[in-house]
C-alpha cells in the first residue's frame, strides 16, 4: 500500500478501490483528509474573489437604493457636482424624503435618524439606519459620469464601497462560502455513513465499523470534489459546484455498488 496521501488518492480510482480500502486511513487523516477536501472546493472561491472588482452594497444593506427615486435623481443629476473626490450641491431642495427613506444633498448629517437615509455630504456619502452608521464611502471612485441614472450611481457606489472594504468583503464570502461547503460536505459524508453503518448487521454488505464507512464516503466525495474544483476554475458559481459535486458522488456512489454490492471479492 502506498504512504499516505498517495493511498487516498489510489483509492479514488478504479472505483472498486474505493471500496476495496475502505479500512486504509487511520482518524487522523481522515480528518486532515476531510479539511483537504473542504479547502479544496474553496480555491475557486479565493480566485474569484482576487479578480472581483465590485460587489453588490444592497446583499449587506436592504433596499438601500429605493430612496434614489427619478425627483432625487433628477435633482442630483442637475445639481451636483463631483471633482477631484470632493461634491458640491448648487439646488435649492437638500432634503428629499420619500417612502423608503430620505436622501440629503451637500450637507453632512447632523444626526443619525430612525429611516434609511443617504448624505452625499461634501466628502463622502454616508448611509445610515435606526441611528447606525451602515457605510461610509468616498468620492474616489465616484465621476461626474456616473451620476446620470439611478442605475449608473448604484454601481458606482457599490464599486467605491467594494474599494474601500475589498479584505473585509472578499474575507466574508469566503467565511459564509466555507460555512455551507462544510454543511454540505457534513451532510453527504455524515449522512451516508450513518446509512451506510445501518448495514452492519446484514450479511449483504461488508460494512462493520463506522470508521470504515466514513473512509469509504471520503473515497467516493475525491473524484467529485476534484471535478467540482475544475468547474469553478473554469468560473462555475458555488451553488453550480455544490450541486456537481453532490450529484457526481451519488452517481460514484451508484457505480461503486453496481460494481462490488459493497461485498468484499473474497467472500
Amino acid at each position: 500500500m502506498l504512504p499516505y496521501p498517495f493511498s487516498y488518492f489510489s483509492s479514488i480510482f478504479p472505483f472498486k478501490a474505493s471500496f476495496k480500502n475502505r479500512k486504509v486511513l487511520t482518524w487522523f487523516q481522515i480528518i486532515f483528509t476531510s479539511l483537504f477536501l473542504i479547502s479544496l472546493s474553496l480555491i475557486p472561491v479565493a480566485l474569484q474573489n482576487a479578480s472581483r472588482t465590485s460587489y453588490p452594497l444592497e446583499t449587506f444593506i436592504d433596499k438601500v437604493y429605493e430612496p434614489l427615486d427619478g425627483q432625487v435623481m433628477q435633482d442630483i443629476r442637475e445639481n451636483i457636482q463631483i471633482k477631484e473626490g470632493q461634491l458640491s450641491y448648487n439646488g435649492q431642495n437638500p432634503i428629499h424624503k420619500n417612502q423608503a427613506g430620505q436622501v440629503l444633498l451637500g450637507q453632512d448629517s447632523q444626526s443619525l435618524g430612525q429611516d434609511l437615509t443617504l448624505t452625499f455630504g461634501p466628502n463622502q456619502l454616508l448611509i445610515s439606519k435606526q441611528k447606525k452608521e451602515l457605510a461610509r464611502i468616498y468620492y474616489r471612485q465616484i465621476k461626474q459620469a456616473d451620476l446620470k441614472d439611478k442605475a449608473s450611481l448604484s454601481k458606482a457606489i457599490s464599486q467605491a464601497w467594494f474599494q474601500e472594504n475589498r479584505i473585509i468583503i472578499n474575507l466574508f464570502i469566503l467565511l459564509i462560502s466555507a460555512g455551507l461547503f462544510t454543511l454540505n460536505f457534513l451532510i453527504l459524508t455524515v449522512g451516508a455513513s450513518f446509512f451506510l453503518y445501518l448495514t452492519k448487521k446484514s450479511r449483504l454488505f461488508a460494512f462493520r465499523t463506522i470508521k470504515e464507512c466514513y473512509n469509504f464516503t471520503l473515497n467516493c466525495l475525491g473524484l467529485a470534489s476534484i471535478i467540482s474544483l475544475i468547474c469553478g476554475l473554469f468560473g462555475q458559481a458555488l451553488p453550480t459546484m455544490i450541486t456537481i459535486q453532490n450529484i457526481l458522488f451519488v452517481l460514484y456512489l451508484v457505480l461503486v455498488f453496481y460494481q462490488t454490492h459493497f461485498q468484499d471479492s473474497d467472500n
